[in-house]
């Protein structure tokens, strides 16, 4: 009998609900209403300036002269020429192929699998991607290239987001809670009652935002830029939440544009790419320092000691566990050794802890997989493909 009851109350809820699920359908469908997407919470980008321009050739756009300093050369027709089928390919070095350009990008290879398979289309890939590009400068090329009739979104992208320093003003669970009022005024059915009632989705500028330059200023790219960075930095966080918002901006406005859309969980170099930089942990007492830096130097001259040097690395470790040196450190010895488990498990927290990461950590790539699983965007998991392929599972500079 109760569980009738909560069968009722439960289909009474669906029934409810039905209306609100078609009308949302079919607003969709018919693309309607066509708002523009909601100002960064995080960042200023008033200054970039658009990708393409229009070429010498009549009819063509190519990416601007101006823009060779981190991009490499691309042109289409626009408009697109009947059966062409097109793809943007969006990210940063490793779209573009960095550090041997264009021609043996990931991008190149998919046109010309694709064109194999295709005799009755002409495949054209256009590769977009932008040298230490992080996502919040991709979502801004995702909103021109979406005017040019694309058929295919592909981003790769998680690499450069701690490259350019930001301030980020609140704290996460704010960010949090805008990330849901976001996703409501996704609805399409919320959108067009407020249309109706002459409401504005858009929020106002939100304040004190890190104005960007016009292009890419890396803090390594200064003498010194190193030094910024610090270990236990609040705003590694918070950097997470803005990669977060802007892939689910993307997957969203693809699906507006009702483009399909493929996103690409970022594969790293786990065994040969050491940390950039790494820090002791800064409330150790004076003599949890000494005893550190004595079992660190120990591990590191102890390269005629293999086990003896592993000893020293995991007492280094028992003083401060989040270490990325000596992590690194450990990690290669424990594979050298054969302990292939514990060794990935080392190496992978010698990335996640890296005071300078350059390399996409966890959790950004865990954002990768979540916001494609959320939104019922493609994934391409790059990281499992290229962990099958290598050995004993660890990811190393044989294939990047």
């Amino acid at each position: 009998m109760r569980k009738r009851l909560w069968r009722f109350r439960l289909a009474s809820i669906g029934l409810g609900l039905l209306p609100l699920l078609l009308a949302e359908l079919l607003l969709r469908g018919l693309g309607l209403p066509s708002n523009l997407p909601p100002v960064d919470p995080f960042v200023d980008l008033h200054a970039l300036r658009p990708l393409f321009e229009a070429a010498p050739e009549p009819g063509f756009l190519e990416i601007g002269k101006r823009r060779m300093n981190l991009f490499r050369p691309a042109s289409f027709r626009n408009p697109k020429p009947e059966g062409t089928f097109r793809i943007f390919a969006l990210g940063g070095s490793t779209t573009q192929g960095e550090p041997y350009s264009t021609e043996t990008a990931f991008p190149f290879w998919l046109g010309l699998n694709l064109q194999a398979a295709s005799s009755d289309q002409t495949i054209e890939v256009i590769n977009c991607g932008g040298l230490s590009y992080a996502s919040y400068r991709v979502l801004a090329i995702l909103g021109e290239v979406l005017q040019y009739e694309p058929d295919l979104i592909v981003i790769y992208s998680g690499q450069n987001e701690f490259l350019e320093r930001r301030v980020y003003d609140g704290n996460e669970l704010d960010n949090v809670a805008a990330r849901s009022r976001s996703w409501l005024a996704g609805m399409r059915t919320v959108q067009f009652v407020q249309s109706l009632f002459g409401v504005s989705s858009q929020r106002p500028d939100p304040p004190n935002r890190t104005e960007l330059a016009a292009e890419v200023d890396a803090l390594l790219d200064y003498q010194g830029g190193l030094e910024e960075y610090t270990r236990g930095d609040r705003w590694h966080a918070s950097v997470t939440e803005h990669f977060r918002w802007n892939l689910e901006q993307m997957v969203v406005r693809c699906q507006q544009a009702r483009v399909p859309l493929i996103l690409m969980r970022p594969v790293t170099n786990l065994l040969d790419c050491p940390p950039m930089k790494f820090e002791v942990a800064p409330d150790l007492s004076p003599d949890d320092q000494l005893a550190f830096q004595t079992h660190w130097e120990l591990a590191r001259r102890g390269s005629e000691e293999p086990e003896l040097a592993r000893r020293h690395a995991q007492a280094a470790l028992a003083i401060d566990p989040e270490h990325a040196g000596a992590n690194f450190l450990l990690g290669r010895l424990q594979y050298a050794a054969g302990e292939f488990d514990e060794a990935r498990r080392s190496l992978v927290r010698a990335r996640d802890k890296d005071v300078c990461p350059l390399r996409a950590t966890t959790e950004i790539a865990d954002v990768v997989t979540g916001v494609a699983r959320r939104y019922g965007a493609a994934l391409v998991d790059a990281e499992a493909i290229f962990s099958d392929r290598s050995e004993h599972g660890i990811v190393g500079q044989r294939w990047l």
